[in-house]
């Protein structure tokens, strides 16, 4: 049965391993991984091309109203002895914008910019967010496999010490057996370390573009967390908090306006009985009814609502921002410790452990519980650094900063 489970997990590395086994590029750090991000990043092009259509439809937002121009006959088909002479119109109306509708327009097109630039503050977050997590994922899960390889290569020699042992008969086969099966439980180990691995770095390599290496990666240490102070009023999703009520402030501001009736001018030349001459009205609409009423109380709402989002969005990073400086914290303090308290420790005892075994004074389950303290000791301690790593990023994302100084 162990040897089956054993082929089977060779088999399943040796599929994974040429993936992992690539000739390794330059090496890529995650500061490089960010800067290329940056400028690679399609998302982030996509809010770009947002901010250049709203600049553009700034320079348009403030222009007069199209001017209407009325070709008109009348006295058609009269019905007068003889007929009536036809009276022929030619007139232009200009409608005169009133109430600053022309200024309120140009204020809700500067909002929008500011929106989409808020937007893209944001989207850039998410993406630095995105880009450390696969970065930290794959590193961890590829030092974890060089770990456990260490770890199964162990164990497989000490499987040989064992199966000539178990040759001369000096010892029974079931304990080459237990060596055996704890070599294919790390060998499964291992593979999944390499397929988390290859998950990260896929979706790493697609949001750079590149073809990414295991052996590219460089361990990042982790940077110093943000300061005990109050979340920054320059904190993205605070500024698109406030651009939100600045957007919705600007569309009160022009609802309101175009409540007031504007005046239409019409002037131009008729022509009756062979004389032309001049026409010239005003047109005035009379507000009994309506002043853009609905328009405005659902902008006015609007307005409420983004001012209570701001301050939701103001609370929830207040807490998130707590949170991931206590999490960073707690944790750095964590791995500065786990190499002295874990690994060195059990170092000591697997060391002892196979000074015994290859001397024979030690049985196989006590060699294997000594190993085996060792790599969880390995792995934990890789995990803490790396969490350790990634808390402090998040902190410093979470009070708005960027992920590296």
């Amino acid at each position: 049965m162990a040897t089956r489970i054993l082929g089977l997990a060779l088999l399943c590395a040796v599929t994974v391993a040429p993936a992992l086994a690539q000739p390794a590029g330059a090496p890529l750090t995650l500061a490089d991984a960010l800067t290329r991000a940056r400028t690679e990043a399609p998302a982030l092009a996509a809010v770009r091309a947002r901010i250049d259509a709203a600049r553009e439809a700034r320079l348009r937002a403030g222009r007069l109203i199209n001017p209407s121009v009325e070709l008109r006959s009348e006295n058609w088909a009269s019905g007068a002895p003889g007929g009536l002479p036809l009276d022929v119109f030619a007139t232009v109306t200009q409608t005169v914008e009133l109430g600053g509708k022309r200024g309120a327009r140009r204020a809700a097109a500067d909002a929008s910019i500011a929106a989409a630039a808020a937007a893209e503050a944001i989207t850039w977050r998410e993406i630095a967010r995105a880009i450390t997590t696969d970065y930290l994922t794959a590193l961890r899960f590829r030092d974890e496999a060089r770990a456990l390889t260490t770890h199964a290569e162990s164990l497989a020699e000490a499987a040989r010490v064992m199966g000539r042992r178990v040759a001369v008969g000096s010892a029974p086969e079931a304990e080459l057996l237990k060596l055996r099966t704890e070599e294919a439980r790390a060998v499964v180990a291992r593979t999944r370390a390499e397929l988390a691995a290859a998950r990260a770095l896929a979706t790493l390599g697609a949001a750079l573009g590149l073809d990414v290496q295991p052996d590219q990666l460089q361990r990042p240490a982790a940077p110093a967390p943000p300061p005990d102070a109050p979340v920054p009023a320059t904190h993205p999703e605070l500024v698109a908090a406030n651009g939100a009520i600045g957007a919705a402030r600007a569309a009160v501001t022009l609802e309101r306006a175009r409540g007031v009736p504007d005046v239409a001018v019409n002037a131009g030349v008729k022509r009756t009985s062979g004389y032309n001459t001049g026409v010239a009205a005003v047109t005035v609409p009379i507000p009994l009814f309506d002043r853009n009423g609905v328009a405005r109380a659902l902008a006015e709402g609007q307005l409420r609502a983004a001012e209570q989002e701001r301050d939701a969005a103001e609370r929830r990073l207040r807490g998130a921002l707590a949170s991931a400086r206590a999490a960073a914290a707690t944790l750095s303090s964590r791995a500065a410790e786990a190499q002295t308290l874990l690994v060195t420790p059990a170092r000591g005892a697997r060391d002892a452990a196979r000074a015994a075994f290859t001397a024979g004074a030690l049985d196989v389950l006590r060699l294997v519980d000594a190993e085996r303290v060792f790599i969880e000791a390995t792995l934990v301690t890789l995990e803490l650094e790396f969490d350790a790593v990634a808390a402090a990023l998040e902190a410093r994302l979470a009070a708005g900063e960027e992920p590296l100084p």
